[in-house]
Order: structure tokens, then C-alpha cells, then sequence
């Protein structure tokens, strides 16, 4: 990889692990609010694809942010034959708001960002989702020490997302770098993976063991972020 200048990062589920505070959310549920008889892990697969239904939604602008928040709980909920209220959706969602102020970055990944710092590599983050919410995740997790909010590519406020090949073009255009230049981390195999790929930057696939594995057998996989610095030596 002794081409690569500029290496950029996927947020959700690479830098930190989603799942963490939906399940905090969905245990308090369970416990206070309304109860089904599944496991988290179950309740999280649904979840997941009920959100990429709704985030789909809200980008064609179908629907306001809001309410896609709001709906991928009810439709979740409503899979596993559980009628639940939009007031109860909302302490769901207040509740997975409140545990997110809480976020902390792996030691494993700072010791990443430093060893990758002190080579002179460019850092970035590319991440599909609301700006606000994709802002303040970056600032809980106080990503600014080693990646400056000029380094901060957000789908919404650039009128693409991942994996199409406007956003990777919109970032190589404004760093500067030939895309041959850029190698992209990510767990999504469609977005990250494919749209990064199909860019001509080289694509690294976090198949972290909490993740939904789309595709384990591309080429080049880590299943520890720490693995970046043998990678990157």
C-alpha cells in the first residue's frame, strides 16, 4: 500500500459500535416499557434492515427525519407481531438518544489514528446519515484530535451518499488525491466496500464479529481495526 496518501474512515459500526446503545435502549424497553419475547440480537438484525428501509426513505425525501426514526422502531417492533405506540416509539428513541451522548472511542483504534498520524498519512471520515446526528457522534467521540472537521465528508450535506460514486468523487476532488491514492475502511459491503471499489480507491472490510457479514471474502478484510497498522507499515 505504499501508493496510498489519504485513508479514510466509515463512522457507524467501524469507529464505534452501534449496537451498544441499541441495546441499552431496547433493555430498558424490555424492563420499563414494552416487552417482546426476543432476544437483542434477534431485535437488532430486524432493526438494522428496517432502518436501511427507512434511511432510504428519508434520503429520496420521502419522509422527514423524524418520522424515519420513529417508523423503523414501529416496523420492527410490528415484525415481531408487537403493536407499538408512537409514544412508546418515542421513549425508544429518546432513550437511544441519551445513551449516544455516551460514546467512547476504542483505545485500539486512538493507538490506530496515532501510528497512522505520525506516518503522514491523511485521515478523513465518510459517513452516510443527518448531519447533526453524524456531527455530534464525531464530537462525543471527540474524533477532531486527530481528524479536523474540514476532514468531515456527510452524506446529507453533500446531496449524495454511499455507495455512490459522486460522494468518492466529491472527496477526492476536495483532498486532491488520485483515487489509486485513497484506501477506505467500512463494515457495509454495499456502501463502503462497492462504492469505494467501483471509486478506484482500495477498500478494506471491517467484518467486525457483531457485524452482518454482506460479503466476508473480499480481498482485503480485517476483523480487528488494530490490523490497520500492519497494513499501512
Amino acid at each position: 500500500m505504499k501508493q496510498i496518501k489519504a485513508i479514510g474512515w466509515d463512522l457507524d459500526d467501524t469507529l464505534y459500535q452501534r449496537s451498544d446503545f441499541y441495546r441499552a435502549a431496547f433493555e430498558t424497553m424490555q424492563k420499563n416499557v414494552i416487552h417482546i419475547h426476543q432476544s437483542f440480537e434477534t431485535f437488532y438484525r430486524i432493526f438494522e434492515v428496517q432502518s436501511d428501509i427507512e434511511y432510504e426513505k428519508f434520503i429520496r425525501e420521502e419522509k422527514a427525519k423524524e418520522q424515519y426514526q420513529l417508523d423503523r422502531i414501529l416496523s420492527t417492533y410490528k415484525y415481531f407481531n408487537c403493536e407499538m405506540s408512537v409514544e412508546q416509539a418515542t421513549i425508544f428513541q429518546a432513550l437511544n438518544e441519551y445513551y449516544r451522548q455516551h460514546l467512547t472511542l476504542d483505545s485500539e483504534i486512538i493507538h490506530v489514528f496515532e501510528h497512522l498520524q505520525t506516518a503522514g498519512y491523511d485521515l478523513f471520515i465518510l459517513t452516510n446519515g443527518p448531519s447533526i446526528d453524524q456531527r455530534n457522534k464525531l464530537n462525543t467521540l471527540q474524533i477532531n484530535r486527530w481528524i479536523p472537521e474540514n476532514r468531515w465528508f456527510i452524506s446529507e450535506e453533500l446531496n449524495s451518499s454511499k455507495p455512490d460514486i459522486e460522494i468518492f468523487n466529491h472527496v477526492a476532488e476536495e483532498l486532491g488525491y488520485l483515487s489509486h491514492e485513497f484506501a477506505y475502511i467500512g463494515d457495509n459491503y454495499t456502501n463502503d466496500i462497492l462504492g469505494a471499489s467501483q471509486a478506484g480507491w482500495h477498500a478494506i472490510h471491517y467484518t467486525h464479529p457483531t457485524h452482518r457479514r454482506d460479503n466476508p471474502n473480499h480481498p482485503t478484510t480485517i476483523q480487528h481495526i488494530s490490523e490497520i497498522i500492519n497494513l499501512f507499515s
